[in-house]
């Protein structure tokens, strides 16, 4: 008799938290800050443990929390 196994092989789940901000990269926002403005920002320069500054196009400069950043993006 043959054994056929249906076991479905596991999947690694990247989660959101996995890539660690850094200055000079482009990161994908959670949300948009303003109606007008890109989802997407420059990190800047950490200015405390998880506030980053950023250049936002469409909205310029502000201050990020790590939870507002979903992902980077690739260059």
């Amino acid at each position: 008799m043959i054994s056929i196994s249906t076991k479905v092989p596991e999947q690694t789940l990247v989660s959101s938290d996995s890539f660690v901000p850094r200055a000079d990269q482009w990161v994908q926002l959670r949300d948009c800050l303003s109606e007008y403005s890109s989802d997407t920002a420059l990190l800047l320069c950490e200015e405390e443990a998880g506030q980053w500054v950023a250049w936002v196009p469409g909205f310029g400069s502000a201050t990020l929390n790590r939870s507002q950043l979903l992902r980077a993006v690739s260059s």
